[in-house]
């Protein structure tokens, strides 16, 4: 049935008169009384806004549209049904979410004006400040880690790299050639016997097992590495013949352990490059001993450097397949 608007019953006061009954009956078998005398006098705008309020079923949806309706309609038709529940469920709503950065944004995003918007922002903002900070202070802790690892993986390779040149000058520096062992100085015995691993005899070979765990940049299992040297002292009936530094790889691994670069076992022009690093280290060492403008002999592969003057010798030899021993044997001249 279409009801007649306010304006034609007020125009025809007989109508008016004469509708007084149905128009009850009408009333009390809808929604209320209230809400159709409301209806009949309240705004288009209005009654949809309102609707909005009445037909929405999730909770955030309906608290936004009962807050608009608030805000647009604060002396409406329905601000008295709304208002109470709004104030209700808005509290709870509260509680309920502003706990945690996620739930204040949600309600700034369902109630961006509404009751706990100030101090929902405010909380919010105070939440990501910590936040960042937060943030900040582990990006600093990574960092300082980071930078910590990379100082103990170039501390491992110094210390291999070390170990190797270290060995070479104690050889360079022997003064005792053809006498016995026991004539070294003070400096060679004590890293050949004292500094583990102690060094061992079996007829006129003495040898020393060292080696060296370091890490190149990059992490992974392919970034482990081991310099594995044996220290060698040859003896003629127990006097001082030759030393050698000898192992798998050395010169690669020494390469490595200085550039920071790998060498793999199926590059060949890695193992050259590695073999000229070595050489540029061992004739580094020895030109103050053996000059090269002097000393140089000619090298005849596998022999990648060769000197020899005044007594003293020094051999640099190149493995020719992976795995095998690189070598560096060093002599001196014999006292008369």
């Amino acid at each position: 049935m279409q009801l007649l608007p306010n304006a034609i019953i007020r125009k025809r006061p007989s109508l008016a008169r004469s509708a007084g009954p149905w128009v009850g009956v009408l009333c009390a078998s809808l929604l209320g009384c209230g809400s159709i005398g409301s209806r009949l006098v309240a705004s288009n705008d209005e009654y949809v806004a309102y609707r909005e309020v009445r037909t929405t079923e999730r909770l955030d949806a309906r608290l936004a549209a009962s807050n608009a309706y608030l805000m647009a309609h604060p002396d409406g038709q329905w601000a008295q049904e709304v208002r109470p529940w709004f104030e209700r469920a808005e509290l709870r709503y509260w509680l309920r979410i502003k706990e945690t950065p996620a739930g204040l944004a949600a309600y700034l995003k369902t109630l961006p004006d509404g009751p706990h918007a100030a101090e929902a922002a405010a909380a919010l903002a105070t939440f990501r400040e910590r936040q960042q900070a937060a943030r900040k202070e582990l990006l600093d802790l990574s960092a300082a880690m980071t930078e910590e690892r990379l100082a103990e993986l170039a501390r491992q390779r110094d210390v291999a790299q070390e170990a190797f040149t270290s060995w070479l000058g104690r050889f360079l520096a022997i003064e005792t050639w053809g006498m016995r062992t026991s004539a070294l100085d003070h400096d060679f015995i004590f890293a050949w016997r004292i500094d583990p691993p102690r060094g061992r005899c079996v007829d006129d070979r003495c040898a020393k097992l060292v080696q060296y765990a370091y890490e190149l940049p990059g992490g992974g299992d392919r970034s482990e590495r081991r310099l594995v040297m044996d220290i060698v002292v040859q003896l003629d009936q127990g006097m001082l013949e030759q030393a050698r530094l000898e192992g798998p790889g050395l010169f690669s691994r020494l390469y490595e352990a200085g550039a920071t670069q790998p060498v793999p076992y199926d590059d060949p022009s890695a193992r050259v490059e590695a073999i000229t690093y070595a050489v540029d280290v061992i004739g580094g060492a020895v030109e103050a001993r053996m000059p090269s403008q002097r000393c140089a002999r000619d090298a005849i592969a596998p022999v990648v450097l060769h000197r020899s003057c005044d007594g003293w010798t020094v051999t640099v030899t190149a493995a020719e397949l992976p795995g095998d021993d690189d070598v560096v044997s060093i002599s001196g001249p014999t006292s008369p």
